[in-house]
């Protein structure tokens, strides 16, 4: 079987890319197969956390947290707003800031993850000549766009923290 030279060179160029670690912005390689959510699904978070978790991994999402292999609770979701104001006193910019602290752990309350926080911030520029219509739905959408980053981050965080956690496992296993 012979191969095309654009099939070859399209070897090539991936062979580095795939040793590296390298995969798609908001794709996840969760450590268990099914996970029960407990957190709000009906809040704006609740529903891009649920969104991301579906469209970027192979884990399947419960209703009933005995069938999950682990439980990712939110325990809290702060947000703030500071303005930032030019010499003359006038608003210039907001700075919005989002905290999620969560934790996994198994069905039987076995932590798999102790408490942890994720956080990001995100500028937002304002003018109360024009911009002040537009302020609350620009708001919103930063907001989501911020959450999404604070879902990869968590994700980036279980990973990491559950892989050190069946290392350990198979390593107990092993004495």
């Amino acid at each position: 079987m012979s191969l095309s030279r654009r099939s070859i060179l399209t070897l090539i160029l991936a062979a580095p890319v795939a040793g590296c670690g390298f995969r798609l912005r908001g794709a996840f390689s969760v450590p268990f197969k099914t996970l029960y959510l407990d957190a709000d699904m009906d809040s704006p978070f609740g529903a891009n956390l649920k969104r991301q978790l579906t469209i970027g991994s192979d884990v399947t999402i419960v209703t009933d947290r005995q069938q999950a292999e682990a439980i990712l609770k939110i325990l809290s979701i702060r947000k703030s707003r500071t303005a930032g104001a030019s010499s003359s006193g006038e608003t210039r910019q907001y700075q919005l800031s989002e905290t999620v602290t969560f934790r996994v752990e198994n069905p039987k309350g076995l932590e798999y993850m102790e408490d942890t926080s994720v956080s990001g911030s995100r500028f937002i520029s304002y003018s109360a000549d024009k911009d002040y219509l537009s302020r609350e739905s620009e708001e919103a959408t930063v907001y989501e766009e911020l959450e999404g980053d604070l879902v990869a981050q968590m994700m980036r965080r279980i990973e990491r923290s559950m892989h050190k956690v069946r290392r350990a496992e198979r390593e107990a296993v092993k004495e």
